[in-house]
């Protein structure tokens, strides 16, 4: 974000350093740069202990009858597809018949496998462990003590002990929906004999995100009452919908014919899981919102399965390192506090964690503190290593000088970074059109001193300033050729240098200072999100983060542009940028292959991905005036295609608002939640995939050959 702020036009003036700056002004910032059910615990089928001998006679105990098979119907694992026609019923085996005194227990019943529920509405995501358990012996009675002697009032001698209770047979994992699983008693006491306790209750899984999994066995019992079983599983994932069984239907029109070619065995590029991302201001850090108890983020994320985050910003000059100290209790809006303390980056590594993200995290560079900074990156490093990416230095360096006039300071800070166990480097994180006069060289003089240690280069890219005469919906309707430019001048400088992770745009959006309303927050911003992936993807790029915050972070300017909109640390709104997102993940990830396209419609854009088991289709038109009616040749013989469409309300505005727009006919929640259409069968013929783009709308088709 090139954005200016009063406190950096006040050190920077005094610096003497205003020449080299553009796009200034005091007023404008102008920056540029789920839940599941837990597994049902392990209940233990155990055998019946012995009778009692008759009163006055010592009789050999007669073997105990087998069990009856016990049985735990199968459950609907995370969250069901439609109710099950009826409930699961757990029908636990009886033990055996006891014998005599002494006599040998009966053999706890066999567990049957675990069976699925009765039928329902859509296939069941098997997210459990294993059905069915194994009912053991239900354990031998003790020998029985003497009997009493023959006669009235005979004495009948205490008996033996109970007996030892081997495994009772373990539960089928899942048990009833929600139900902690049910434990048998060891059976009955043989006379005088004490009971052997059925075990415990193992924890069936730990409650995860929505659609999470539970695995594991529950516990089994052991000899003399067992011990508790291991914990069933670990916490699950948000598993993001199916792609769901075609139907007919879907839009349909007139408009400009085009040709797509899809060249299957021409890889441009690569994309990974974590491609598309977000981009913060440090601050974000600060308002107790990047947290493992923010459901509704969490849920977000992994929605677009493991973004990458970045953060750093403006905001990271401000900042200093206040070392031990509390993190916040709950989220919170403006004013943010600009020191960062230990519970802050605690809280920054739980989210992580939870969500699986990995992180460029940015720290002060313009104080030159380099104790400060070196201590933050070690204690943050100490804390969550592997979903470090890299550690930024500074925000945007080429705003205050050339490359050779601060490469001795930021190496300062660099040698001092990379003492701490793990550390690697990311940078330099310029604006847009500093990549060959600073990233370049940058790249070179870093890799030759540092190595591997320098494991990715990041730049930041923006259309225009939100104030300027650019910043319009026909500037995001097609992708400008300084993007193409910037991005092969980084890739030629990650690959010549031998950049271990390559590059990434770490910092992305429409217009720097915040966005533009009525043009950043609606469907074109996600219309182009699409393009801009897809482009960094094409020029081997390893993904993009797409800047974003709230009110009072970077200053007093609203955000516009972020892909999710947050009020006081709490999500508010799913904006289209995010959509765009959205549907470039339902794409799938592999090698991007060419295309080549044929088209009067200039707006119009097409790629394609070999992903697993399938290849994506992208179909773009960020035309507000004319549809296309695409013909895709496959170059090989397809047997199916189907597509979803990124649309707004009213259908071919560009301009449609949040609340208007909408991925396979649905709409995303805070929560969340994406409650998709069926995608729509379209029409083949040999080799090819013919589909209808309606004006202003993007088609992901997926094509099964």
């Amino acid at each position: 974000m090139w954005k200016y702020s009063e406190r950096w036009f006040l050190s920077l003036a005094a610096a003497g350093l205003l020449a080299g700056c553009y796009n200034l002004t005091l007023t404008q910032y102008a920056g540029d740069g789920g839940g599941q059910d837990a597994g049902a615990s392990s209940g233990n089928d155990s055998g019946i202990g012995g009778a009692t001998g008759a009163a006055g006679h010592t009789v050999p105990g007669g073997a105990g009858g087998s069990g009856t098979g016990g049985r735990e119907a199968g459950r609907e694992a995370g969250v069901p597809d439609a109710p099950a026609t009826q409930p699961d019923v757990p029908i636990v085996g009886s033990g055996g018949g006891g014998g005599g005194i002494g006599g040998a227990g009966g053999s706890g019943g066999n567990g049957d496998a675990g069976m699925p529920d009765a039928p329902v509405a859509q296939p069941d995501v098997p997210l459990g462990g294993s059905g069915g358990g194994i009912g053991g012996a239900g354990g031998n009675i003790g020998t029985g003590g003497t009997g009493g002697a023959v006669g009235t009032g005979g004495i009948t001698p205490t008996g033996g002990a109970g007996g030892t209770m081997t495994s009772g047979g373990t539960t089928v994992v899942g048990g009833n929906r929600a139900s902690g699983g049910i434990t048998v008693s060891g059976g009955s006491t043989a006379q005088g004999g004490t009971t052997a306790q059925g075990g415990t209750t193992a924890s069936g899984g730990i409650a995860a995100g929505g659609g999470g999994t539970t695995s594991g066995a529950g516990g089994t019992t052991a000899s003399a009452g067992g011990a508790a079983g291991a914990a069933g599983g670990t916490a699950g994932t948000v598993t993001t919908p199916a792609w769901g069984t075609p139907v007919t239907g879907g839009p349909t029109g007139t408009g400009l014919t085009a040709t797509v070619t899809v060249n299957p065995n021409t890889t441009v590029g690569t994309i990974g899981p974590d491609f598309a991302g977000f981009s913060y201001d440090k601050t974000h850090i600060t308002n107790g919102s990047l947290t493992d108890t923010n459901t509704n983020l969490i849920a977000l994320y992994k929605l677009l399965g493991s973004p990458m985050m970045r953060l750093g910003g403006n905001d990271v000059e401000f900042c200093s390192w206040g070392g031990t100290g509390a993190a916040p209790t709950q989220p919170s809006g403006q004013p943010f506090t600009f020191t960062i303390t230990t519970g802050m980056a605690d809280q920054l590594c739980n989210f992580l964690a939870v969500t699986g993200t990995k992180i460029i995290y940015g720290v002060n560079f313009r104080k030159g503190d380099v104790t400060a900074s070196a201590a933050e990156a070690a204690y943050v490093m100490s804390k969550c290593p592997s979903s470090i990416v890299g550690i930024e230095i500074g925000n945007e360096p080429d705003k205050f000088g050339t490359w050779s006039a601060q490469q001795t300071q930021y190496e300062s800070f660099a040698t001092a970074i990379l003492a701490a166990p793990g550390a690697q480097l990311a940078g330099p994180g310029c604006t847009t059109g500093s990549a060959a006069a600073y990233s370049a060289p940058f790249a070179a003089s870093e890799s030759a001193k540092y190595g591997s240690k320098l494991t990715l280069l990041t730049q930041h890219y923006y259309v225009a300033g939100a104030g300027s005469s650019g910043a319009t919906a026909a500037s995001l309707q097609t992708t400008l050729s300084t993007f193409n430019t910037l991005c092969t001048v980084m890739n030629t400088a990650a690959t010549s240098n031998q950049i271990p992770n390559g590059y990434r745009l770490g910092e992305i959006n429409t217009f720097s200072g915040h966005g533009r309303q009525g043009v950043s927050d609606t469907l074109i911003a996600g219309l182009w999100a699409i393009d801009q992936l897809f482009v960094v993807a094409k020029n081997s790029g390893g993904g993009a983060n797409f800047h974003g915050g709230e009110t009072g972070m970077d200053g007093t300017v609203p955000f516009y542009y972020e892909p999710i909109k947050e009020t006081n640390g709490v999500v508010v709104q799913v904006q289209p940028e995010y959509y765009g997102m959205l549907l470039f993940t339902q794409a799938g990830t592999g090698p991007m292959v060419s295309t080549t396209v044929n088209s009067s419609n200039a707006n119009f854009t097409a790629y394609a991905i070999k992903a697993n088991g399938f290849t994506s289709v992208v179909l773009n038109n960020r035309n507000d005036t004319s549809g296309v009616n695409a013909t895709v040749d496959l170059g090989a013989a397809v047997s199916s295609a189907s597509a979803i469409y990124l649309q707004g309300t009213p259908a071919g505005s560009l301009t449609a608002a949040a609340g208007n727009v909408t991925l396979a006919g649905a709409q995303v929640t805070t929560a969340g939640a994406w409650n998709r259409n069926p995608p729509y069968i379209q029409t083949t013929s040999g080799s090819t995939v013919s589909a209808y783009v309606p004006p202003a709308s993007a088609v992901l088709v997926r094509v099964l050959q």
